[in-house]
Order: structure tokens, then sequence, then C-alpha cells
């Protein structure tokens, strides 16, 4: 018999499933606990995003050129972190729709 079979009575799982179940359940709970973070910094987009705007509104010609320099610096770097959020939020969404499963499956 193969090293990596275990034996087991009849009706008794393998203590590598018992692992495997306890590594699962610790990925969902990382995985919700990732969720909970990107939401609450995607609901703190729209905030920051007006005081930039109003910031650049007021002070628009009183604005160094360095600072009009970092903000479409900062702009960029936005919208290059949206898009990582976005690519994360669909993983993320797809671990949990398996988790879902393997967990549906006990």
């Amino acid at each position: 018999m193969s090293d990596a079979a275990e034996r087991t009575a009849p009706g008794e799982l393998p203590a590598s499933w018992s692992r495997l179940e306890r590594a699962a359940a610790e990925s969902v709970l990382a995985l919700e606990t990732w969720r909970s973070r990107a939401l609450e910094a995607e609901e703190e987009i729209p905030r920051l995003r007006a005081a930039l705007e109003e910031a650049v509104a007021h002070n628009g010609s009183d604005v160094p050129d360095d600072t009009r320099a970092q903000i479409r610096r900062l702009r960029a770097e936005n919208t290059a972190l949206r898009s990582r959020m976005t690519q994360a939020r669909r993983r993320v969404s797809a671990l949990l729709a398996w988790a879902g499963t393997v967990g549906g499956n006990r």
C-alpha cells in the first residue's frame, strides 16, 4: 500500500481530511476578512475623490506645478489600484463561490 494512503475504519475520514477542512475553513475566514477590508476601502473612495476635486477646484490657479504633477501621478495610481481591486474582487468572489460549494458537500 502507498505511504500516501491512510488506513481508516469504515465511515471514518483520514486525518489528512481534517487538516484539509481546517485549511479550507481558515481560507474562507481570511477571504471574508480581506473582502470586508476591500469593501471599507471602496466606501472611502468617493469621499477622497470629492475632497481631491474640491481642493483642485478651489486652488486650481494657485496649485504649483509639482503639486499638479503629484495629483496626476496619484490619479494614475488610483486608476491602477481600482483595476487591481476589481481583479481581486473577482478572485475573492470565485473563491467564496468555490468555498460555498465545497462546504455544501459535507
